[in-house]
This record gives structure tokens, sequence and C-alpha cells, in this order.
């Protein structure tokens, strides 16, 4: 027995032979108002693995896992471009991938799990029973689809009703991890939305399990590469000889979140008066900013610093130099009004640990790397070189130095956290294709992060039209979003050309 919180009656699931279990709801009842673009939800069904196929599991939260447990759950997009019927969506391309959900996810199991603190443990746990689910939305919608692939800037509010939300279990203190969302644009492109709690996984482990329910799909539930590439649950791998596990709960204590009241019900969207827009920092200007970049830091003789000037490096710079701009302006402080700017970004942990953890680790092994320095060096002449400086020197330093988990325990004691207007993060990563994520409708012409509203974070993507080169998602308010433009389109043109422009 199951509750449709729509219609607000007690309905029987029936299982089907896919062991998919579906519930109606009134198609018209569900309506996504207060914004340009909206969605008329067809179907919600709740997607299971094949009965019986994985047995009642218990994972407990490592350290990597706790960093993430009261922040908001991320919320992905990928737009297709697919002409396509009703019928067709409704017959075929909705069934496929039911069925195909249902079997990726019994190879990533813990998706359909739930997020709870059990009283005979110390720490939370993701708990798989079975007959758990994941919630599948299916929804209409005759917006413009084109329009939500441009890159300019466009209203953040149009993409909410493109993602579900987590819903709320009959226990307040049973959380679900991932909820789906299918939308179909009639005759122009589908897009999926993808609501992750980012306690369960990071963007490594996601978007395995992405690209394995896309293969399965487009082979429509046939023997996929996926059995090459299984999950590894073995968590007695992650060491945490200093205790950071207990760091963080302690951390958490402060914020209320405890064994007896544990609630950690996440924020729903709410619209904001903020833009989402996407930059190409094309790999001809990447080179140039290199160039500019070397010459800065050795007084014109192009010398190879100490340091490994990487793309990553080269982009996060310009952008937080293009992003101080943006949101001060002139107003770079001196002396004791001169602040203190934070840089925030992410390192995949698995290659660096002792033992090594394989690429397929399940579940979240990122270090958090945090940068500082004052307003007035970003703002100044050669703010772009200080800035990849320090981000080249702590990554290398954390590599080759220090050991990757080294201060770990120090993140939420660190000061940045009273600024958030001071504080760039990181989202996303250009190693992890997300344009090779084919459901069988052939790459993904756009994918946003809307969540990043929330955070502020970049969002760094590989260019799916040119090698080398870099997408960097943004969302804020209308007139810093213009400024943001202004400086990283002309910021890079002043800038010498290298000898291949000259070719």
């Amino acid at each position: 027995m199951s509750y449709n919180f729509y219609k607000g009656e007690d309905i029987i699931s029936d299982c089907s032979s896919t062991h998919i279990q579906f519930f109606e709801i009134n198609q018209s009842s569900l309506m996504f108002m207060g914004m340009s673009c909206t969605v008329r939800v067809v179907d919600q069904c709740q997607i299971a693995l094949p009965s019986d196929s994985v047995s009642t599991t218990s994972m407990p939260l490592t350290f990597f896992d706790l960093m993430w447990l009261a922040l908001p759950p991320v919320h992905r997009i990928f737009f297709y471009e697919m002409d396509h019927s009703k019928t067709q969506f409704t017959k075929t391309i909705i069934p496929n991938l039911k069925h195909s959900l249902s079997l990726t996810l019994q190879q990533f199991f813990p998706l359909a799990g739930k997020l709870t603190w059990p009283k005979e443990s110390t720490k939370p746990e993701i708990q798989y029973s079975n007959g758990d689910s994941v919630v599948l939305t299916v929804a209409v919608s005759d917006y413009n689809f084109d329009s939500l692939l441009c890159n300019h800037a466009k209203s953040v509010n149009d993409f909410y009703p493109l993602v579900p939300q987590l819903c709320n279990t009959a226990s307040s203190k049973v959380f679900p991890l991932l909820a789906l969302q299918v939308t179909s644009f009639p005759n122009k492109g589908i897009c999926i939305g993808i609501t992750l709690d980012h306690v369960v996984a990071d963007g490594r482990t996601f978007h395995h399990f992405i690209k394995s329910w896309a293969s399965t799909s487009r082979l429509e539930g046939k023997n996929s590469t996926m059995s090459e590439s299984l999950p590894c649950y073995n968590r007695s791998v992650v060491k945490d000889p200093n205790g950071m596990d207990m760091v963080f709960l302690n951390h958490y204590k402060k914020l209320n979140i405890t064994k007896e009241s544990f609630n950690i019900t996440k924020d729903p969207m709410a619209p904001m008066d903020k833009v989402l827009a996407t930059f190409v920092l094309s790999h001809a200007n990447i080179k140039r900013i290199k160039q500019w970049i070397l010459i800065r830091l050795d007084d014109g003789k192009e010398r190879k610093p100490p340091f490994h000037l990487s793309t990553f490096v080269l982009t996060c710079a310009y952008v937080w130099v293009c992003s101080i701009k943006a949101r001060w302006g002139d107003v770079v402080g001196s002396g004791s009004e001169d602040p203190i700017e934070y840089f925030l970004f992410p390192m995949d942990c698995r290659a660096r640990l002792e033992p090594v953890l394989p690429n397929t680790y399940f579940g979240n092994c990122l270090k958090s790397c945090l940068i500082k320095t004052k307003r007035s060096d970003l703002a100044g002449e050669t703010g772009i070189a200080i800035a990849a400086e320090l981000i080249a020197k702590v990554i290398q330093k954390k590599v080759e130095e220090d050991g990757i988990l080294k201060d770990m325990e120090t993140l939420f004691s660190s000061d940045f956290s009273s600024a958030p207007d001071r504080i760039l993060s990181v989202a996303g990563s250009t190693k992890l294709y997300i344009y090779k994520t084919d459901f069988g409708w052939g790459n993904p012409k756009k994918s946003e992060v809307i969540s990043i509203a929330n955070t502020g974070a970049i969002l760094l993507s590989e260019c799916p039209s040119e090698i080398g080169a870099v997408e960097v998602g943004l969302v804020r308010n209308k007139s810093e979003m213009e400024k943001f433009a202004s400086f990283f389109t002309k910021t890079v043109e002043g800038f010498p050309p290298t000898k291949d422009d000259n070719c």
C-alpha cells in the first residue's frame, strides 16, 4: 500500500513484469506556475530494482560523505534534441527509460535507498531494503525548447520546473537520495532532470550511474558495458586515522543535527531574480592566458614555472578575477579595508589515497581545497597571474608534500563561512565528460546544474563543440552577469596572440 500525495488517497501499487511500480496522478493537477516555463505532469511512478535482486544493506557514511550532510541537493539537467511525437514518447521512450532504470539501479542500489541514523549506529547510514525505489516524474511542456539550449543569459526560474524535488517519506528521519524527471517538448526535444543528495555520491559516482543508465537505455535493456565497470562498495578501504568523521559530526551538533534530532529536510527550490548563462573559454584563449601569465610570473622571460599551469588552473584563475571585478568593480580596498577573497575547489582523492581507490568507488571521495588572498591582489593588473600561482601551488602542495588529507578537519572551522559573498567555489569538472551521455538519442546538446544558483559556484564542463575548450556556467543577478560577460570577453582580447594565432 502506498499513498498518493497528489490525490490524498490510498492506492495499490501495480508491479509490472519489469519490477517497476506505477501509480497514476491527475494529469492536470500539477503545474509549476509563476515561471515562464511550465510543465504538465502526466505520470509519476516508483522505479524499483528487480524483486529480491539485492538484499537489505546498510552503508555507513564515511567522512567524505559527511562533508555534504547538511548541504542542498544537486540539480542537473540534460537536454537532448529529438523530433518525437507524444505517442512515441509515452509508448516507446518512457517504457524503455523505466525498464533500463530498474536494471541500472540493481547495480547502483544505494541510490534507491534512504538516508537515516539508526539508534544503534554512531553515525548516519544509507539503508537499502527490498522494494525501495526512486520516484520518476514524467512531464510535458510546450515551452520554447531551443531557448533553453542557448548560452546567453536567461532566467534561472525557467529551469526549476524541469527538475524534481526529493519527496519526503512518511518518517521525518528517513530521507530519499535521488529523484528523476523526464520532460517532453513534443517534436523538439527531451530533457532529463536529476535531483541528487550529494551525501550519497560525488560527481564521478553520479556520472558513472547516469552513463550506465544511458548505455542500458541505448541498448534497450540488453547487455551493456555496465558489467565491465561495476561500482565498488568496499568502504573498509577508506581509512580515517585522524577521526575526521567525529570532527564533522561534532560540527553538526552545533547545527542541531544529531541522532536524536536527525531532520535535514532539504529546502525546496524557490524562485529568484537571477539569470543563468554559459561562457566558453576557447582553447586558443586558454593558451593566450597561459602565455600572458608566464610572462608576468617570470619578468617576460617565459621560462617554465615550478608548478603546473593546467587548463583547470588557468580557467579558474581567469574566472575568479573576472568574478571579483564584476562584483566589486573598483572597490578593491586597501590596508585594513582590503577584504579577503576565498576560492574553494574539489580534488578527487581516489588515486591519491593509501590504498588507492578504484575509479568506480561508490560514494564521495573529494577533498575541498581552500585559497585566500586580498581582494586588491586579484583586482590589480597581475591578478590573474597571482590567482593562477596560488591555485597551482596549492594543488602541487597537496599532491606532492602535505598529503591529500592534511588539514581536512579544519574545513568547518575556516573563517570564510561568515563571508558568503566573498567565496567562489567550483562545481563540475571537464573530466566527467557529461556530453558523452547517450540514451539512444545522441549526446546531449546542453547540460546545466541549476543548484549553483544557491551556492554561487561556477560550473566547469568540457565544451562539446571544441576540443580543449571549457564551458563555464554561472548564476548571478542580471547587472553582475552583464559586467562579468564584459570582463570575460574583453580581458583575454587584450592579451597578445600566441604564435599559433599568427599562423
